[in-house]
């Protein structure tokens, strides 16, 4: 009887063999058939299951390239027309939505529709045996299981981020830049703020500018590029201010989700939901994504722009298993090109992030691939686009940066000799000439040019680690000249008790920031990933492994390993940020943090390649991946969640001694603090003080640079400073708003300070907000472990008999 025999004819045999014999054996299959009996529905359910599963077996990996591509395409169907509607100064919530809604579901159409399923063939593919069975071929290599986990990821975080999500509506930095910007917007639907000096009378001496606005001619002008104002207009629309809040916790996820998708691309994935799960549990994402910041829509796009290039190259089936032709490849290029050049229309500091963008393209060019038209057409159209919003509604920001600009046009200068060396390769004989050299050993002792760029490839990330890690032991960076920057740091370094010198910039300490938030073994993790990738590429270069894996490599991490080398170094070298933590993080949320991260997954794969390769057993290689994502994990979740254990159990004495420890545990860090809390009750108190019809005064330059536009804004009312003028100027101010037919209100913060202009203008002073927070504690040699306290107090004086509103 062979092995293949059915069970059935086993227990056949065995009846004819006689009762006496097999009575025992009979009892025993009768006891133990009874479960299998209830057990057969479910069995057979499962193998049905798995039988319709086959014939969808592209599912899991269309589902995860379209999930992942879709906040880039929502991002770029909402800020087209948003620039556009905004450059015209007609940005509506009836015509946004008209827009926005039908190219929305094209984009979303016609990207998704042609999503690979896969990013790398199968190894049957690539010539082992059994290159023939073509059901191996319609194999995907992403798990339905990864999908979920990263969707759960990446939504949880969102959540996470809303439950702690801050409510910076007074200025206090960037966030509440960008919250008034929108609010702005979406009210008045243009970027031009007028000033309204007539509603001051012809009174001179008044400052119209705060904190984040510039005034010319007559207007005011956000300090900002205008995508992410434009993108919580939105939210303004939707729900009001609390909205607009609402949606930084909602890009923040977004932004994982985009992430996890070039990680599952690029890495394999398998390892997507730990890339979503390290970026996740960092103090610095988690800070950009409770706060209107820039960073997570950059992330989002240029994530996202970098996914839907990498589909371009993918040569698997897409949807329903069907090929894909060159058509939608170029489509999905171009859109990637264009999400991309769009980043800078959020930061005018994803100029540099582009940069390595060029000669890759230049190089894309010379290989003649057929994306490379699309792509080059959408980045430059991208960048063009931001660049021309940019100069028309931000010309006096862009003015301020001026040294910032001239220093990325020596980049671009220095790219562009790059980019013009790339160009000879065009020419074949050139290519020849070149692998030529590549390979020869100059008189047969020396090595090949080619084996030393192979080392050089592995010895270079170790070399720049290296380096800045010995950087604070050689140099101690100075050069603040803002008095009131030097100012700030002098003090925090009085707080901490460090040597005063407020012209220190600590930049000599960014690795630092890096260990701090991300841990040093992810960043030896991502230096192996690094020194792997390019020991691999040089091999393929200098003829050594030209199959056809190494040549996938190539095309998926051509741009994206560029731009995390150039990203590194630069932000590294010279973070151009306020020293304080977590404030300064913020510029390592782009691509420094995340590519690391990326670069890491890569070397922990390899390192699992490596176990399988000699002879690990399956449950090896699954400890090996726990083992790295847990190393990559745990110092940014300790970091972030400060964890601890309270001095007495919440919990009665009669608990168990289990009960009384988990009560005792505590997670007081920053990732758990939610800040500027009563911001939006007490400027709403503030508004109804302030009332209808009112020109409003600040009488000290703290308060106007907090309020100024939240006056304008949220409350309505015309609003310029006088800080540092005398009671007779002042006098002079309310007299002109008088002659107006305007209200005069004066706001200061202290009593004191209005008692005096409210003496000589017959009334008296009255506090019309007083707010106690809590803020994000300001550190400049360690990352911060959770709040501190903040006050705001703003007392209100106005003539009598002028109003309702007008003091008391």
């Amino acid at each position: 009887m062979t092995s293949e025999e059915p069970a059935g004819t086993v227990q056949e045999n065995s009846e004819e063999s006689g009762d006496e014999a097999v009575t025992g054996a009979q009892t025993a299959t009768r006891v133990l058939s009874a479960p299998a009996i209830f057990a057969a529905p479910l069995v057979s359910a499962a193998a049905t299951v798995r039988r319709r599963s086959q014939r969808v077996w592209w599912l899991p990996g269309w589902v995860f390239a379209a999930v992942t591509q879709f906040p880039a395409l929502l991002a770029v169907a909402w800020l087209v027309p948003g620039i556009g509607t905004l450059l015209a100064g007609r940005l509506l919530p009836l015509p946004m939505l008209i827009i926005f809604v039908p190219l929305a579901l094209a984009l979303c159409y016609f990207a998704m529709r042609q999503a690979p399923v896969r990013w790398r063939e199968p190894p049957v593919a690539q010539g082992a045996p059994g290159a023939a069975d073509g059901a191996v071929r319609r194999r995907s290599d992403v798990p339905a299981v990864a999908v979920i986990a990263t969707v759960a990821i990446a939504t949880g975080f969102a959540v996470w981020q809303a439950v702690y999500h801050s409510g910076q509506v007074i200025v206090v930095s960037d966030p509440g830049v960008y919250l008034q910007y929108g609010y702005w917007i979406a009210v008045h639907g243009s970027a031009r703020i007028p000033a309204s000096a007539a509603a001051f009378g012809a009174v001179p001496g008044l400052n119209f500018g705060s904190t984040g606005f510039f005034t010319a001619n007559g207007t005011i002008t956000p300090a900002f590029m205008p995508g992410l104002p434009l993108v919580l207009a939105g939210g303004m629309w939707l729900a009001g201010l609390p909205g607009a809040l609402l949606m930084a916790p909602v890009i923040g996820g977004c932004a994982v989700l985009s992430f996890a998708g070039l990680v599952g691309r690029l890495v394999g994935a398998r390892w997507a939901p730990a890339g979503a799960l390290v970026l996740a549990v960092l103090l610095p994402e988690q800070y950009v994504s409770r706060a209107p910041f820039a960073e997570p829509l950059v992330q989002v796009l240029l994530f996202g722009g970098l996914c839907l290039l990498a589909d371009s190259f993918a040569g698997g089936p897409g949807f329903g298993g069907r090929g894909r032709g060159m058509a939608p490849a170029m489509l999905l290029a171009g859109l990637g090109g264009v999400a991309l050049g769009l980043t800078v229309l959020v930061s005018i500091g994803s100029l540099s992030i582009l940069l390595p963008a060029f000669p890759a393209l230049a190089l894309m060019f010379v290989l003649r691939r057929p994306q490379a038209g699309p792509f080059g057409i959408g980045l430059f159209a991208g960048v063009a686009c931001s660049l021309y919003a940019g100069l028309v509604l931000a010309r006096p920001y862009l003015s301020s940066i001026s040294a910032e600009l001239h220093l990325f046009g020596l980049s671009a200068g220095v790219f562009g000799l790059v980019t013009a060396l790339v160009a000879p390769l065009a020419f074949p004989g050139v290519r020849r000439w070149v692998r030529r050299v590549f390979v020869a050993r100059p008189w047969g002792r020396l090595p090949s040019l080619g084996s030393v760029v192979k080392w050089a490839a592995v010895v270079l990330p170790v070399l720049v680690v290296a380096g800045f890690a010995i950087r604070p032991y050689v140099q101690v960076t100075r050069g603040q000249t803002d008095p009131a920057v030097i100012s700030y740091v002098a003090d925090l370094q009085r707080l901490a008790h460090l040597p005063v010198d407020g012209r220190r910039q600590y930049y000599e300490s960014s690795l630092d920031w890096v260990f701090w938030y991300l841990g040093i073994p992810a960043v030896l993790l991502a230096v192996a990933g690094a020194a792997a990738l390019g020991w691999r590429w040089a091999s393929a270069a200098a003829g050594e492994r030209a199959d056809r894996e190494a040549l996938t490599l190539a095309r998926l991490w051509g741009l994206p390993i560029l731009i995390i080398g150039w990203s590194v170094v630069t932000v590294l070298w010279d973070p151009a940020e306020l020293p304080d933590q977590p404030w300064a993080s913020h510029r390592l949320v782009p691509v420094v943090l995340p590519g690391l991260i990326l670069l890491g997954l890569w070397g922990s794969s390899r390192l699992v390649a490596w176990a399988v390769a000699v002879g690990a057993s399956r449950w090896t290689a699954v400890a090996v991946a726990t083992c790295c994502v847990l190393a990559m994990a745990i110092p940014g979740a300790v970091t972030s969640l400060s964890p601890g254990l309270a001095a007495r159990p919440s919990v009665g004495h009669s608990s168990s001694a289990l009960a009384k420890f988990v009560s005792r545990v505590q997670f007081p860090g920053a990732g758990t603090s939610a800040t500027y809390g009563g911001s939006l009750e007490a400027v709403s108190r503030l508004c109804s003080a302030i009332g209808q019809d009112a020109s409003v005064v600040f009488v000290d330059a703290g308060t106007a640079n907090s309020l100024s536009q939240v006056v304008r804004g949220v409350c309505g009312q015309p609003a310029a400073s006088a800080a540092g003028a005398s009671p007779l100027a002042i006098s002079q101010v309310v007299g002109s708003i008088v002659r107006a037919d305007r209200r005069p209100v004066l706001l200061g913060a202290s009593r004191s300070q209005l008692a005096v202009f409210g003496a000589s203008l017959g009334a008296m002073p009255r506090l019309v907000l007083s707010l106690h927070t809590a803020g994000d504690a300001a550190v400049l040699t360690g990352p911060p472990a959770g709040t501190w306290p903040v006050t705001y107090t703003v007392w209100m004086a106005a003539p009598a008999g002028l109003g309702s509103g007008g003091g008391l």
